[in-house]
């Protein structure tokens, strides 16, 4: 590879971490900026339940066999819902409405135990800068181990380019994920 090669490389690198930081920094300044948080958290909850009963039940599976052991391991840890029992035949998306409904109705009592609603709020702020910082930065050290190992992926005669953006794209949807996970479990 030339060094024209490797600095074109090297930009596309960095355009793409430009990208990751504008959204990231977008969702800080809305958050450093006093704006409520609330349908935001409301959305990492519904998304939660969505993600997680999909990752455990599969479209055409029979009430029967869903596996709601692997479900409850994966859900109240983060949302401390009841454990989850079905005890008639129920579609998948029923199921999620169900969870989605406990959940939202639980946090809605957390809301109620704060004597002014803008305690919660800023409580939701706060937690959530939290969260997205810490994991902001331990991604920004992730990329850069991606960036120095991802020249070996020439040698197996693939575009490094290529597959830094994929492997990039993956890391910070699982980098969102964190922060959605970890903001609902503390203000759960």
């Amino acid at each position: 590879m030339c060094i024209r090669d490797s600095r074109k490389n090297l930009l596309e690198y960095d355009q793409v971490n430009n990208e990751q930081r504008e959204i990231i920094y977008k969702e800080r300044r809305r958050v450093l900026d006093g704006e409520s948080m609330r349908d935001s958290i409301f959305k990492m909850i519904t998304d939660i339940v969505d993600n997680t009963v999909d990752m455990c039940i599969s479209d055409d599976q029979d009430t029967s066999e869903w596996n709601l052991q692997e479900l409850n391991g994966l859900l109240i840890p983060i949302i401390p819902l009841p454990k989850i029992e079905i005890s008639q035949k129920m579609k998948k998306n029923e199921l999620k409405q169900m969870l989605k409904e406990q959940a939202v109705k639980l946090y809605e009592m957390k809301e109620a135990e704060f004597p002014e609603p803008e305690q919660l709020r800023e409580l939701e702020r706060v937690v959530l800068l939290k969260c997205i910082d810490s994991k902001w930065m331990d991604h920004i050290d992730d990329m850069e181990i991606l960036r120095q190992g991802i020249g070996l992926t020439a040698y197996g005669q693939r575009d490094p380019v290529v597959e830094y953006k994929m492997a990039a794209f993956d890391m910070f949807n699982s980098m969102i994920t964190s922060i959605q996970e970890d903001t609902v479990r503390m203000l759960y």
